[in-house]
């Protein structure tokens, strides 16, 4: 039960300077592409979406692979990706209260530097878990080498969870 709950609010992954930097990024280019095309919110959105998809399929098969595939993992996946994806929503509620509580308008800084920053780190937990997975010949070597400490972390919780499944 531990487990499961430090799974649901484990989030301390977050938490890097990479993802700052894209939080960053997101918050200065995705307000300037919202002005010169329209809003993009949806679109960044959909993106965010494909990728934590496209995560769970590699995660998936990256666990039946390494034998640590188990329903109360998935389980806490299920309430971790629920908040990935309410994120971007306070994200856009603080962008609302910027407006009309503090009157100033800005084309979605929140938003955006949540939605990115979110899709950055679930990109590099879904290229991990593909190269898990054994596709990692599908995968540019400077990528591999660039997310190479995400890889190894997640190689040793699943070291770490086989260990409790077998006691």
């Amino acid at each position: 039960m531990q487990r499961f709950v430090q799974a649901v609010y484990s989030l301390e992954t977050l938490a890097k300077p990479a993802n700052a930097g894209a939080a960053f990024l997101g918050a200065i280019v995705g307000p300037l592409i919202a002005q010169a095309f329209g809003s993009g919110k949806f679109w960044v959105y959909a993106l965010l979406i494909a990728i934590v998809v496209a995560d769970w399929i590699a995660g998936s098969v990256a666990a039946k692979k390494t034998g640590t595939f188990s329903s109360e993992y998935g389980i806490a996946g299920v309430f971790r990706t629920t908040l990935l994806l309410w994120i971007p929503f306070i994200g856009w509620l603080l962008d609302k209260v910027t407006l009309h509580v503090f009157g100033v308008e800005q084309p979605g800084y929140a938003f955006y530097a949540l939605t990115i920053a979110l899709a950055y780190h679930s990109w590099e937990s879904m290229t991990a878990n593909a190269y898990r997975a054994g596709w990692e010949k599908w995968i540019p070597k400077f990528v591999v080498e660039y997310i190479s400490s995400e890889i190894k972390a997640k190689a040793e919780r699943a070291m770490k969870q086989k260990g409790e499944n077998k006691q």
